[in-house]
C-alpha cells in the first residue's frame, strides 16, 4: 500500500498514547492527564482514580477523556458501568493510492485524511456536524456491544480493499475488520459505513474541496 502522509496524525485519533507520549501531547491542557501518566508508569491505580475523578467538565474535549481512560486501565482502574459507551469512531478505508481515515468524536469534533494528503479538522461546535457524528457514534454502538475490547497492540491500518473501524470506549477498543465491501454489506458494520460516508461528504461540502 502507499505510504499515508497522515501516520503521525492518525495515531492521535486512538487516545491510547504511551504515558511519556501522553504528557507531550495532552499535559498541557489538562493536569489530571499529568497525574494520570504518572499513576500508569507506577501502576497505581488509587492515584489513577483520583486523577480520573477530577476529569470533569474542565475537561469536554472527548480525547482528553478517552486518553485518560486509556491511562487509568493501564495504572490498573477496571472500567465502570459505562465501559461500552461509545466516545468516538474511526473508520479507516484502505484504497490501492493510499489510506482514508474518518474520525467523529462524542463532543462533535471531526477529522478526515485523504489518501491524497489532503486533511479535514472540524472542531468547532456546529449543529449538523455533531448531529452527524452522533449518527455514526451510535451506529458504532452494536460494534461496542457485541464484541469485546482489543487485548493487545493496536492492528495495523488496513491494506487495500480492507477496511477497519475502531470503536472507542471507556473500557478499550472494539474493532471489525474486513473487506470493505464485506463490512458494507454486515449488519453491524454497514451502518457504521453508511453513517461514516454522509459525514465524509458533509464535511467535504463544508469546506469547499
Amino acid at each position: 500500500m502507499a505510504s499515508n502522509p497522515h501516520a503521525d496524525l492518525r495515531e492521535l485519533l486512538f487516545a491510547d498514547l504511551s504515558a511519556a507520549r501522553a504528557r507531550e501531547v495532552f499535559g498541557h491542557v489538562s493536569a489530571p492527564i499529568v497525574a494520570l501518566a504518572d499513576a500508569s508508569e507506577a501502576h497505581d491505580a488509587s492515584a489513577a482514580a483520583v486523577a480520573l475523578a477530577q476529569l470533569d467538565a474542565a475537561n469536554p474535549e472527548t480525547r482528553v477523556r478517552l486518553q485518560a481512560f486509556a491511562l487509568a486501565r493501564a495504572a490498573g482502574v477496571a472500567p465502570d458501568a459505562d465501559a461500552k459507551d461509545v466516545f468516538g469512531v474511526v473508520v479507516d478505508m484502505g484504497l490501492a493510492e493510499g489510506l482514508d481515515t474518518l474520525a467523529a468524536f462524542a463532543d462533535g469534533s471531526a477529522r478526515y485524511f485523504n489518501h491524497s494528503g489532503a486533511a479535514l479538522v472540524w472542531d468547532p461546535p456546529d449543529m449538523t456536524v455533531g448531529q452527524l457524528a452522533r449518527a455514526l457514534l451510535d451506529a458504532a454502538a452494536a460494534i461496542a456491544i457485541m464484541t469485546g475490547t482489543l487485548d493487545g497492540p493496536r492492528p495495523a491500518a488496513p491494506g487495500s480493499g480492507q477496511a477497519m473501524i475502531s470503536v472507542l470506549t471507556p473500557g478499550g477498543i472494539h474493532f471489525g475488520v474486513g473487506p470493505a465491501d464485506a463490512l458494507a454489506n454486515d449488519p453491524w458494520a454497514g451502518p457504521v459505513i453508511t453513517a461514516a460516508t454522509e459525514l465524509m461528504a458533509h464535511l467535504i461540502e463544508r469546506s469547499g474541496h
